[in-house]
């Protein structure tokens, strides 16, 4: 018997008064095949917000298949629309496998198994992230 974990993931999007920092934090589902989708669930609460104008939710989503993995992305822009933030691959169980940093147009490994790079740079593909430099493995 394979019990499986309740993943909790945070979805936010918050800029502050002034509108010159913004914070968005998003889940998503992506299947051995290269399928990626939004990470939906039961809304388990309200959670506070980085900056002041936005919203803030914690999501507990149900069970994960083993084919799949849950991406949490963190992406803050700063004062000159710099953007800078990390993308993170956890597993079915809910335990981090792979940690990727972006900063100054650049996507690189912070930690874990090279061989989850592929799912690093599809979510940066389907997000749309301008990417000069990649460095995964």
């Amino acid at each position: 018997m394979v019990l499986h974990k309740l993943i909790i993931v945070r979805e936010e999007k918050s800029k502050s008064r002034t509108g010159k920092h913004a914070y968005v934090e998003k889940a998503f589902l992506v299947s051995k095949k290269g399928g990626i989708t939004d990470a939906k669930g039961k809304i388990i609460g309200v959670d506070k917000t980085l900056y002041s104008t936005g919203y803030a939710r914690k999501i507990a989503l149900g069970n994960i298949d083993e084919n799949t993995y849950v991406v949490r992305v963190r992406l803050v822009k700063g004062f000159k629309n710099i953007v800078k933030g990390e993308i993170i691959v956890l597993d079915n169980n809910g335990f981090e496998v792979y940690k990727a940093v972006y900063r100054r147009l650049k996507l690189r490994r912070s930690h874990g198994d090279p061989k989850y790079a592929w799912i690093v740079e599809a979510v940066a593909k389907h997000l749309r992230l301008p990417v000069k430099r990649i460095n995964l493995r």
